[in-house]
């Protein structure tokens, strides 16, 4: 018992320290594994009790970094968080509190000013629907992004 504990122990530490995890994913990854339930439960209890698992701190760090960073909109982070298995209410509020002074439509239209570059000599409608897809799969809404699309198009100055 004290071996596959021990093994199991290591393999979760070793996976905390190449990336932050969701306490699902490591579930996963430990199953996979094939180690028992019992096993699995004590050694992502001890994990959370010395602060390594924190489903909380992960999901308000993770829609920061990808609305920062990946320039990704409320949609595509709530997907992304709802496939790493946390729960909807926390995905809700570390949306609510990471885009609480953002301006959606200022940063999709900054994300396809620079995509409308490579696109300028299409043909407008080809541009447009190519933008709003674009757009859209960065997980911004529709309505956003057809604003932004005809913003664009109709901006002579899209070329910046």
């Amino acid at each position: 018992m004290k071996e596959p504990l021990n093994r199991a122990r290591n393999y979760v530490y070793w996976l905390i320290s190449k990336q932050n995890r969701t306490k699902k994913e490591l579930i996963d990854k430990l199953t996979r594994k094939e180690y028992e339930k019992k096993i699995i439960t004590q050694v992502l209890k001890e994990a959370e009790e010395n602060g390594l698992i924190n489903d909380k701190r992960y999901a308000f760090a993770y829609a920061s970094d990808r609305m920062n960073f990946h320039k990704s909109g409320k949609n595509l982070i709530r997907m992304k968080l709802l496939q790493k298995g946390m729960d909807k209410e926390l995905i809700d509020r570390a949306l609510e509190h990471t885009f609480r002074d953002v301006d959606e439509y200022e940063q999709a239209l900054a994300i396809a000013k620079r995509r409308a570059r490579t696109y300028k000599k299409l043909d407008e409608k080809v541009m447009a629907r190519r933008l709003t897809g674009y757009i859209v799969r960065r997980g911004f809404s529709f309505d956003t992004a057809l604003k932004v699309t005809k913003t664009i198009v109709k901006d002579a100055n899209y070329q910046e």
